[in-house]
């Protein structure tokens, strides 16, 4: 029973599943940014998606990180011999598979969302360690997760494959949506990735020696920004014009989780990045809350029950 219980943490490791509720933030972010009606058929295919998807790159992650590891992060499962890197590559591809048959169903817009997602994850994986850019491909995967939700949530709205338009008019029409009646989507898409890759810059000294790279700290704080031009830009089209109050307090909600996550960097001699890392990756639900509330004003806090256990799924799994 022993040995069954240290393989399922093995496998919950690889995966990194105390960051699960962020992807489950940003798909249903996408969801309402889409204005997505309540649909548990269409809802829970594209959580397990986007879930199987994350899982994999993960696993792709350590795999391909092996002879580093081995040499800076001995506790990872593949150096420490609790499992073998072959595996962990088969399993990758399982849940690959898995993410993509999920998605797949939904039409050609959702599949090639979904193939755009794993060619990132699978370019970011193999190249993270050795190329510059590679934080904003990372960005570029959380980008797409909302753009995945959103090519879901109107599935059931546009000419389906085979209908009376072409597949081309199809996604046409989507991308005149996503331009006409949501003007806030790409916009926050774009905030949210530039948040994580400001994350994913600041991990890389967590497990190299040497001072964080401060300058990237600055693309975290480019979301709060964004998303205020969001809020005007909704109010300008006419479209849902709430009170301030909800945006205001979620703003100053994120802006003081990173400080809180920030400040010992400049305070202390030997920060804990790891700490700072895992705190700002649970503070992508408090960017996803950003973005919504000028569509949903403060019902956007449905979200942060996905904060909390973000966190409390930390204490588990390490997030990082």
């Amino acid at each position: 029973m022993r040995a069954i219980l240290e393989g399922l943490r093995t496998l919950l490791i690889l995966g990194r599943v105390s960051n699960l509720p962020t992807v489950w933030s940003n798909l249903l972010a996408g969801w309402f940014l889409a204005y997505g009606e309540f649909k548990w058929h269409f809802l829970i295919p594209l959580l397990l998606g986007g879930s199987f998807l994350y899982i994999g790159g993960m696993y792709l992650n350590d795999f391909c990180d092996a002879s580093f590891d081995a040499q800076y992060c001995h506790e990872r499962p593949i150096p420490a011999g609790k499992i073998s890197r072959r595996t962990v590559g088969w399993l990758a591809a399982f849940w690959f598979a898995a993410g993509l048959a999920c998605l797949v169903p939904f039409g050609q817009k959702t599949s090639e969302f979904a193939l755009f997602l794993l060619a990132a994850i699978v370019l970011y994986d193999f190249h993270h360690k050795n190329v510059a850019w590679a934080p904003l491909v990372m960005g570029g995967c959380r980008l797409l997760l909302y753009l995945l939700a959103a090519s879901v949530a109107v599935w059931d709205k546009f000419p389906i494959d085979g209908g009376p338009f072409s597949p081309e008019t199809e996604y046409s029409c989507f991308l005149r949506w996503l331009q006409v009646v949501t003007p806030g989507m790409i916009p926050a898409a774009i905030a949210l990735g530039l948040y994580v890759a400001g994350i994913t810059y600041l991990a890389r000294g967590e497990s190299r020696p040497g001072r964080p790279t401060r300058w990237a700290l600055l693309l975290l704080l480019l979301p709060t920004a964004l998303c205020l031009w969001i809020y005007q830009r909704q109010l300008d089209y006419a479209l849902h014009p709430l009170s301030f109050t909800p945006f205001l307090l979620f703003c100053l909600l994120q802006i003081y989780w990173m400080a809180w996550m920030l400040v010992p960097l400049w305070r202390k001699t030997n920060p804990s990045i790891g700490r700072t890392v895992s705190g700002l990756l649970a503070g992508i639900v408090l960017v996803d809350m950003m973005a919504v509330v000028p569509l949903v004003g403060s019902y956007g806090v449905v979200l942060f029950p996905l904060f909390a256990l973000a966190l409390l799924l930390q204490r588990v799994v390490p997030a990082t």
